[in-house]
């Protein structure tokens, strides 16, 4: 595959629809889906392993969803770990909605829906020590408890790990699609291989691996493999998976995030992720739409 940016056509990844529902590695902890109707697709960013800049690449996927004119949220459901408020500037506790009933979502300067548990609790410093079940029902809460507008994405930040948070949302939300982010390193991707197979566990459709922390680019132009040579192509071959390209290191983007600006981040190669991403995501979502006129009408959010 090309790399992201150049002028040479970009391939679009072929990827398998669901042809059963999911399947719940343990029928006794089996959680209800809950209600999508005004959400469109939601898309889980997935890596297993921490330290990926999983939360960076949520971010930069909602920001790029959102300028190509899509509706979008983000969900955090990094629990104990919150930290996509504060990337997307957002600092304020949630209000109610008009009839009491829901919390409405904090909304960027750019527009995008946004809902934490760090915006919640108001307490950036305080640990939240919790159990699953907690962990469980805290998921569940804040997507079922907002008032979330008529979305046509909602991005949803999983903490690192193959334990109850992810389970959550796998049978709660059950995604439309899940992007897997690694570092080029081998350690990264040996964990990432395993948050793979957990989606494919609950039958979520894989859309494919995001290399970050790819490459660095001096001031003089030459590339730097800071973590060795990129890997991403072969991880993803060997996970079975597309390759849905590479973001480099770039100075300037981590104080952007913790000044929460991480909208004014411009990156042609997260463009180009994000653009394949809503491509493979609509593709599914027509092969799962029935024809017009016949049972199961229009998917939720159109």
């Amino acid at each position: 595959m090309p790399e992201p940016g150049s002028d040479e056509p970009q391939p679009l990844p072929v990827v398998g629809q669901r042809s059963s529902p999911p399947v719940v590695p343990e029928a006794a902890f089996s959680i209800g889906r809950l209600d999508r109707s005004r959400v469109g697709a939601v898309v889980a960013v997935l890596s297993g392993k921490g330290g990926v800049g999983k939360t960076l690449v949520s971010a930069l996927l909602a920001t790029e969803l959102h300028r190509h004119g899509a509706r979008v949220g983000v969900l955090d459901a990094d629990i104990t770990g919150p930290s996509i408020a504060r990337v997307f500037g957002v600092r304020v506790v949630p209000q109610l909605s008009p009839d009491g009933l829901h919390i409405e979502p904090l909304v960027s300067k750019g527009g995008v829906a946004v809902m934490s548990m760090a915006s919640v609790t108001a307490a950036t410093e305080i640990p939240l020590l919790w159990r699953g079940p907690m962990i469980n029902s805290a998921i569940r809460g804040l997507f079922k408890d907002t008032a979330w507008p008529a979305l046509d994405y909602l991005v949803v930040d999983l903490p690192p790990g193959t334990s109850d948070a992810p389970m959550t949302v796998f049978q709660s939300l059950d995604p439309d699609g899940v992007v897997l982010v690694t570092a080029p390193t081998e350690l990264s991707a040996e964990v990432v291989a395993k948050a793979a197979s957990m989606a494919k566990t609950f039958s979520a459709p894989v859309l494919g691996l995001i290399e970050n922390m790819a490459f660095f680019t001096c001031p003089h132009g030459e590339r730097v493999d800071l973590f060795g040579p990129s890997r991403g192509p072969e991880f993803a071959s060997r996970m079975g998976i597309p390759f849905l390209g590479s973001l480099p290191i770039v100075p300037g983007v981590p104080a952007l995030a913790d000044a929460g600006r991480i909208e004014e981040v411009r990156s042609p190669e997260a463009a180009i992720i994000a653009d394949r991403v809503r491509l493979l995501v609509d593709r599914l979502r027509r092969a799962r739409t029935p024809p017009a006129g016949t049972a199961g009408g229009t998917p939720p959010g159109d």
